[in-house]
């Protein structure tokens, strides 16, 4: 035993390997530091990989990552800078449909398009600041069109139009002018 109101000396060790004295004397990581990033789920499987970055007091993600499902199965690949998505990604539904864009400080930005299992066109449009913009196509799974529709905001917004099955008729109990999202009264209808 050490000198009477001293530490034991194992108290020290017991701090220093449990991480107890991190902190108590500033951080002891240093900024734009690097480590890797490995999440394990269910039955030990890895669902996430990466790297982080020490930036401003605290680990964000950083750099190529991929996220994997409970059966190991690639699910979204894309970058990250400063804990925010950035650049090209891929993501795979749940559904086994998959989309493909980009993002910009955490929200999705220019061209995105989406497939549905096995490849085929389902949805293309814009994103602006993380919200739709623009005109957006969708396609059923046998590639006939669906539906052109303008968006503003994230929200249907103007002319709005639906078709039939064969992908040319206009489907005219739907067609119309949003308005918030809502099809607005017409007389031609």
């Amino acid at each position: 035993m050490g000198p009477r109101g001293a530490a034991p000396p194992w108290l020290a060790l017991a701090l220093l390997f449990t991480g107890g004295l991190s902190g108590c004397f500033g951080s002891s990581v240093e900024e734009g530091s690097t480590r890797p990033l490995r999440q394990f789920g269910r039955n030990n499987i890895l669902t996430a990989e990466g790297e982080e970055r020490f930036e401003d007091g605290e680990w964000r993600k950083h750099g190529e990552f991929i996220f994997r499902d409970e059966r190991g199965e690639e699910i979204s690949r894309g970058s990250y800078a400063a804990g925010l998505e950035t650049g090209p990604w891929t993501q795979t539904y749940g559904d086994g449909s998959r989309g493909e864009g980009a993002f910009l400080e955490g929200r999705r930005t220019g061209e995105w398009r989406t497939f549905f299992p096995g490849g085929a066109a389902q949805d293309s449009g814009r994103y602006l600041e993380g919200r739709r913009t623009g005109e957006w196509e969708s396609r059923r799974r046998d590639g006939t069109l669906l539906r052109r529709a303008m968006y503003v905001d994230g929200v249907e917004n103007g002319p709005v139009t639906y078709f039939l099955e064969d992908g040319r008729t206009v489907d005219r109990r739907r067609t119309g002018i949003y308005r918030d999202g809502e099809l607005q009264p017409s007389a031609s209808r």
